[in-house]
Order: structure tokens, then C-alpha cells, then sequence
């Protein structure tokens, strides 16, 4: 048992050490001290980026909104406990990548971004974040409406 926590350590202190190096060098023109991080995954570091590591963000923009909805629901049980009016906390943008992507792999919503920078390679300048936004998630809300 103690081996394994030490080997689970050790691979954890190396995948730490190695990341910051990897993500130079997917991002090198990044001005990190000035650009909000949103903002520096373009569709031009998109376009150079493993899909291991797009699959990986997708999951963490995916467990992000999933320990919200979570905390929400925790808040809502807790005021209607005490009696209190509900507070739903859930911004639109998590409410809408709920919806959008219901049922949808993480890999399909690759392809998406992927085809919508193919279909549109005069702004890969143009964040990941706002084309997911935009030209994913509302298109398919206006269309479950």
C-alpha cells in the first residue's frame, strides 16, 4: 500500500513538473501575465493541441460545471430546509452546455470545434471557449426550443 501512494506521488510530482513545459510548448506566443487564460486557447493553439490534452480540457470544463451543479443543488435542499426561497445559481453558460451536450461525447464536441475552425481558418485567432459558446451550444438550444 505505501508503495503504491509513493509511486501514485511520484507519477503525480512528474506530470506536475512536465506540464507547464508542454503547455509552452503548444502556446509559446502566450503572454500569460497579461491574457486571460480563456482567451489564449485559440483555434490556433486548438489546431496544435494532442486530443488527449482537448479531451482533457473538455473534461475539465466538464467537471467544473458538474461540482456546481452539485454545490447548487446542495444550496437549493439547504434553503428550502430553512424555508427560504431557492437561490439557482447556475449561470447560463453551465446551464446551457448541460442541455447542448446532453448525450453528446466529448469527442463529438471536439469534431464540432474542429469543423467549425476547418470551415472558418481566417479566425483561428477567435478563443475555443467563445466558439463553443456561439457556435455550438446556442445553435442547438435555439433548436431544442
Amino acid at each position: 500500500m505505501k508503495k503504491s501512494v509513493l509511486c501514485l506521488a511520484l507519477s503525480l510530482a512528474l506530470v506536475l513538473a512536465f506540464a507547464p513545459v508542454r503547455a509552452t510548448e503548444i502556446m509559446p506566443e502566450a503572454d500569460t501575465s497579461k491574457a486571460n487564460p480563456v482567451d489564449q486557447l485559440t483555434g490556433a493553439v486548438w489546431q496544435k493541441t494532442p486530443e488527449a490534452e482537448k479531451l482533457a480540457f473538455l473534461f475539465g470544463v466538464e467537471t467544473a460545471i458538474t461540482v456546481e451543479y452539485f454545490v447548487n443543488g446542495k444550496v437549493v435542499e439547504k434553503a428550502t430546509k430553512e424555508g427560504k426561497r431557492p437561490v439557482y445559481t447556475l449561470s447560463p453558460f453551465e446551464k446551457g452546455w448541460m442541455k447542448a451536450f446532453k448525450g453528446v461525447s466529448r469527442t463529438e464536441v471536439i469534431k464540432m470545434v474542429d469543423a467549425w475552425y476547418a470551415a472558418n481558418p481566417q479566425r483561428l485567432d477567435r478563443p475555443v471557449m467563445n466558439v463553443i459558446w456561439r457556435e455550438i451550444i446556442e445553435p442547438r438550444l435555439d433548436a431544442k426550443q
